[in-house]
């Protein structure tokens, strides 16, 4: 599972990327998050940058996060992340959004996200609630990316090197 997060505040550019080159910038198609990062991340294989960051998403409140993240995308005020989803127990096919202060709430159907013809992930729209509900819901939003189930169905390339593992 992949999640970019959004923020509603555009943060200065004024943070160096550590992880790219001078003069690159990484603004990433959805096909591209999941066939060269999800995709590779999953099965194993080296990733093409170390861009995206491995944290326990789902524990963290928006808030938590540094603005110096947010420095990617075409508006610079998004940041990009590699997280394991929880599933409730009484409802395994429920995954659990919460954070301490608050939680993220779906909106809208999920997107499919195809490759030429083929359909190879899904991406959400979530929106952050506070759990106060006087608060509302925040200034920010995550764009959820999943693999679509047919790219995790066994390939002999792929056998061999899970059983050479």
């Amino acid at each position: 599972m992949a999640a970019a997060l959004v923020s509603d505040d555009s943060f200065l550019d004024e943070y160096e990327d550590k992880a790219l080159p001078i003069g690159y910038r990484f603004v990433p198609r959805d096909h591209e998050l999941i066939s060269f990062y999800l995709f590779n991340k999953i099965k194993g294989f080296q990733l093409p940058s170390d861009v995206v960051k491995n944290i326990d998403f789902y524990y963290l409140d928006p808030f938590h996060f540094s603005p110096c993240e947010f420095k990617h995308g075409r508006k610079n005020n998004e940041a990009y992340y590699f997280t394991k989803t929880k599933e409730i127990r009484s409802k395994m096919d429920r995954i659990e959004r919460h954070t301490r202060n608050g939680y993220w709430k779906s909106r809208g159907k999920a997107e499919e996200i195809k490759h030429g013809d083929r359909i190879i992930g899904l991406k959400r729209l979530f929106v952050f609630h506070w759990r106060i509900p006087e608060l509302g819901f925040g200034n920010w939003m995550m764009h959820e990316f999943s693999l679509h189930p047919t790219l995790l169905i066994p390939h002999p390339l792929f056998d061999e090197k899970i059983k050479a593992k």
